[in-house]
């Protein structure tokens, strides 16, 4: 029951931001813009998610590694392609990512492992879209999405926090103490193996280090699907804007208040971008069409989804 009325409350809310937007679109001038939407540059933006996904179970199946999980690149591959095709396609945008740990657990037979390493990939692609906007705001012109950094930092700086508590053993000691005061027994159970499997990390810095630049690249590669996006329809206000831009919106739609983020993400771009001048209708479409060049790059996880095989290894003594 309390499932159900979640659901509903995201449903009513991401109805009613998608009214708001369209309340205050022309929709006769949308269509027009749609109109005049260039093929190529959608179809480059579809293939600049595809890129990122393909880097991203790169990045995913290089953390797999360092758990000891015996995993090809393949195997990692598709796996990160049917999280990412239900992460789009269910009501929240974690259910894909349920569904990769599930087949690292049906493929080696363990559960820990795989959970350490989806957690860090989700939380070094935060840390990394933030690092990208935070970079570039001070080189935007103007005073555009001056409230953008009242939510970029407290973000990037929890992130560096949580991750000095995830590495360090002093400060995770002390996190897991106060985990046993106010915690359930079952679950501060699961946070104290959560940690140890991410303290393998602490010791494989240089890793970290290319993983990180490999995240940079994804995540500016999900930036220029958008700005692809924007081209298409002809916006033209520079690359660093969307690289500021963007990943605000991403971290907003992240939060857990939409079906997918539908509606927050477009409201938001909307908003920081009409900070430049340009149309309501105009930003609409780029967002739109944004989230649907990552539909349909997904549509990939899901023709894996159907033809993937999970078959757990088997070892003789």
């Amino acid at each position: 029951m309390k499932s159900f009325l979640n659901t509903a409350l995201k449903l009513l809310i991401t109805c009613g931001l998608i009214i708001y937007l369209v309340h205050n679109t022309d929709l006769i001038a949308l269509g027009t813009v749609f109109a005049g939407l260039v093929p190529w540059l959608l179809a480059l933006a579809v293939g600049c998610f595809v890129i990122s996904n393909i880097l991203g179970a790169l990045q995913w199946h290089l953390l797999l590694q360092v758990q000891n999980l015996e995993i090809s690149f393949k195997q990692a591959l598709t796996f990160y392609l049917v999280g990412v095709f239900f992460n789009n396609v269910l009501l929240g945008n974690i259910g894909g990512d349920a569904l990769r740990i599930y087949d690292i657990k049906r493929l080696t037979g363990k559960s820990s492992g795989g959970v350490a390493a989806t957690f860090m990939d989700r939380f070094i692609g935060l840390f990394s879209t933030c690092t990208l906007a935070l970079v570039a705001y001070p080189m935007i012109s103007g005073a555009a999405g001056v409230w953008a950094i009242s939510v970029l930092l407290p973000v990037w700086f929890g992130l560096v926090v949580f991750l000095a508590m995830g590495l360090s053993r002093r400060l995770g000691a002390a996190l897991e103490s106060l985990g046993r005061r106010f915690l359930p027994p079952r679950l501060n159970d699961l946070v104290h193996h959560l940690r140890s499997s991410i303290m393998v990390y602490r010791h494989r810095g240089g890793l970290l280090a290319c993983i990180w630049m490999l995240s940079l690249t994804v995540q500016f590669a999900r930036i220029l699907v958008y700005f692809c996006a924007g081209l298409a329809v002809g916006m033209q206000p520079g690359l660093l804007y969307f690289v500021c831009f963007q990943p605000v919106a991403a971290i907003i739609a992240a939060l857990p208040i939409s079906i997918g983020g539908l509606g927050v993400r477009e409201n938001t771009l909307v908003e920081l971008f009409h900070s430049l001048g340009i149309a309501t209708e105009v930003s609409t479409a780029m967002s739109l069409l944004g989230y649907t060049a990552g539909l349909l790059a997904s549509l990939l996880g899901g023709i894996a989804f159907v033809i993937r095989r999970v078959e757990r290894k088997t070892t003789t003594a």
